[in-house]
Formats: C-alpha cells, structure tokens, sequence
C-alpha cells in the first residue's frame, strides 16, 4: 500500500511539472506551420547556374582584365541565422585562384504582401594578383550588387477558406477560417512561419422544407 502511495505520488508530481498555465500561455501560435527547407533554396542556386562578372583594371601601366566566376553557391540555414557559402574562381592574368565566399542572409515576412523573402545582403571577396612578391589587391567585389533579387515564397496569410455545416436545428453554420499573427523563425536547415488560425461563424436563416 506505502508502494502505491509513493507511486500515485510520483505520478502526480510528474502532471504538475510538465503543465503549467504560465507555459502554456507562452507557447506561439502553430494552428498553420509553413516550411521552407534548406533544400528548397539550394535548389534555386542550382537551377540559376554559374554567376560571372569581368572589368578592366590596370597594373604597371598595363591594362588587363580579371573574370570571376561563382559556382556551388548554397545556403546554410542553423538556429537564428543564415549563410551565403560560395566558391569564387577568379583569373586576373596572373594565375588562377580560387576562393570560398562566406556571406550574410536577411530572412523577413511581410504579412501584408504575404510573401517570405531570402535575400543575400553581404558576401565580399578580394580580386587580387602577385606582384613581385606582393598581394596587390586589385578590388573588393561585393556579391549583394550581383544577386539583388531576393527569392521570394508564399506564406499562409491567403489560405482563407468557408466551410458549412448543417446544424440540428435546420440552420446552416458558416465557418469561416482566417489565419493571423504570423511569426518567422530561422531552425537548423529550415525557415519556420507559424500562424495562428480564427474560426469566425455566422449563421443563417434555416432551410424551408
């Protein structure tokens, strides 16, 4: 019996510690989740293909041209930020080089136009040649003027939708199903945008037999 005491005992101190008002008050609003994978937008890359770029520069009052070319471009999603990854081969005529590029991404949701927007916004790397033992760095090229064009993604703010339901009394009950407070998260490999969902209903007159 002092067995089944304790054990009762255990069991109900388990109930209070894993719910608790003020925990559930402070869990955000999931009635609707939309994902966005990392996959997703490393697909994109890929599908865009190589970047390049080419300009005129002058070195020993020689002119010469250097070309840049970007490939294997990725993102790199973890809690709470985002990466540009790329490589960067560059031939400035004296030699080629290559480099990995690692940038910055802004991750925003705008509720109004619904629309969740990935968008490189820093990634630098150095056009330079060897000059007589010398790095002589010829410009820094800033990837974000390049890739100005963010990728941009549906969010659930448009799924709105009218169910209705015959109710005992003859009367038709119309629901109607409106998504609100949308919030974004970044998680490791994923975008997360979580919405909470209203149920509005409106009834009308009931049916004539």
């Amino acid at each position: 019996m002092q067995a089944m005491r304790s054990l009762f005992l255990l069991i109900l101190i388990g109930i209070s510690f894993c719910w608790h008002p003020a925990r559930s008050q402070s869990v955000p609003a999931n009635d609707l989740v939309v994902i966005l994978h990392q996959e997703t937008l490393n697909k994109l890359f890929t599908a865009l293909g190589d970047i390049s770029g080419t300009e005129d520069y002058e070195v020993l009052l020689m002119k010469r041209k250097y070309t840049w070319y970007l490939s294997h471009m990725r993102i790199h999603l973890q809690k709470d930020s985002a990466s540009f990854i790329t490589d960067a081969t560059v031939d400035a005529g004296f030699g080629i080089y290559k480099d990995e590029v690692i940038g910055k991404v802004a991750i925003d949701y705008d509720e109004k136009q619904n629309k969740i927007s990935v968008k490189v916004v820093d990634a630098v790397f150095e056009v330079f040649i060897n000059l007589m033992g010398k790095r002589l760095v010829i410009k820094r090229v800033q990837l974000a003027n390049y890739l100005t064009t963010p990728f941009t993604f549906e969010g659930p703010m448009t799924l709105e939708n009218e169910m209705s339901f015959q109710m005992p009394d003859g009367t038709d009950k119309k629901l109607f199903l409106k998504p609100r407070k949308c919030s974004i998260r970044v998680e490791n490999e994923k975008i997360v945008v979580s919405t909470e969902i209203d149920f509005l209903d409106q009834k009308t007159p009931p049916k004539k037999k």
